[in-house]
């Protein structure tokens, strides 16, 4: 039987299966632990699925081993066990179909660009989406040290896909900034930017304010809280851990535990590396650490997409204002500082992100 919880991919790898086996069984909305042979798969189509694996991904497959693990999800592990570049991706197109000109989206938070499975789906069917994935989420890479060469790296790789402007770009919580940086780079080199979506985030010059009073990165339980809650926005999953659940837990287990839910509740992919929630909090660490402050003032349009019940952001515009040259489009969107991106909320985020490409008038 389908299996009765939707999945939705979790990295590149799963993506690209999920899609060649919509492509092959002729439906899509396929989730990571459905069987393949349950959705109306065949022999027949089972020798499709293995050969575009094998010519698309550049992977050895056999029959036997597609029969024996017939779901995307035992699927990818066995083919991220023969390969680690297999996520390392730096572009990945969420919503490639269309003929209109890409948008490049920076994810926030843990960095992982397939928590935009929703806002895909919004742009479908003729606006292209792209994530930018953050360097350092998978592998053994370390992140960055300055978000200027966070922003080169994301430059180089979005021009593999689109060489030259008008860029369109925008990105959620700390990978506005991301967004923002690329967009001044782009600048110094008269490059046009038609279009700056900034989805309820801070402003470089507020960030360094509030971390100054932040906790979250030295009180881990309240790190390891925050990305609890984000699982429940982001995968309609609930962990079933609170605050002073986890004080409860020795210090040495909280992050075993924790990692041993997400893989129970299928927030992560169940050969995901132990040390995942550290390497995130080393994503978030970089931001802080990083001390970011843009060069100059953005000449072009910033839209900015505030979430209406944000328990983030603390004041309308969150500095915003002071990083352009030109008049802030400032719109609120229902939601928190998460759910205005899943839905229903993402909806009208989608329709601002619209709106703004129109005003912007390329082609």
């Amino acid at each position: 039987m389908v299996n009765p919880r939707f999945v939705a991919p979790r990295d590149v790898c799963e993506l690209r299966l999920t899609r060649i086996w919509e492509d092959v069984l002729g439906r899509d909305h396929i989730g990571v632990k459905d069987d393949f042979f349950a959705l109306g798969g065949d022999p027949a189509k089972a020798q499709a699925a293995v050969a575009a694996i094998t010519a698309q991904l550049d992977m050895p497959l056999s029959m036997e081993t597609f029969v024996e693990d017939p779901t995307v999800e035992r699927l990818a592990c066995r083919l991220r066990a023969l390969s680690g570049r297999l996520n390392a991706e730096p572009v990945v197109a969420l919503q490639p179909h269309g003929s209109k000109r890409p948008f490049f989206f920076l994810p926030g938070g843990e960095g992982n660009v397939l928590n935009y499975h929703d806002l895909a789906r919004r742009m479908e069917p003729d606006q292209p989406l792209y994530g930018l994935q953050n360097p350092g989420l998978h592998g053994d890479r370390p992140p960055h040290r300055r978000m200027e060469d966070m922003a080169a790296e994301h430059i180089a790789a979005m021009r593999t896909v689109q060489p030259r402007g008008p860029y369109l770009l925008g990105g959620h919580c700390t990978g506005a900034m991301v967004a923002l940086e690329m967009a001044l780079q782009l600048q110094r080199r008269d490059e046009r930017v038609a279009v700056l979506a900034v989805c309820d985030a801070w402003s470089p010059a507020v960030l360094q304010e509030r971390m100054k009073t932040e906790t979250f990165l030295d009180d881990l339980v309240v790190f390891y809280t925050i990305l609890a809650a984000g699982f429940r926005c982001w995968f309609g999953t609930d962990l079933g851990l609170k605050s002073e659940d986890i004080r409860a837990i020795p210090p040495e287990r909280r992050v075993a535990d924790l990692m041993r839910l997400a893989w129970e509740h299928g927030v992560y992919p169940p050969d995901t590396p132990d040390d995942r929630v550290d390497t995130v909090l080393g994503l978030y660490r970089f931001f802080s650490d990083c001390r970011y402050a843009p060069a100059e003032r953005f000449r072009g349009p910033i839209t900015y997409l505030r979430a209406r019940g944000s328990d983030f952001c603390e004041t309308p515009t969150e500095g915003w204002e002071d990083v352009t040259t030109q008049p802030l489009r400032f719109r609120e969107v229902p939601g928190n500082h998460v759910t205005h991106l899943v839905e229903p909320n993402v909806e009208s985020v989608v329709r601002e992100i619209r709106a703004a490409i129109a005003e912007a008038q390329v082609s």
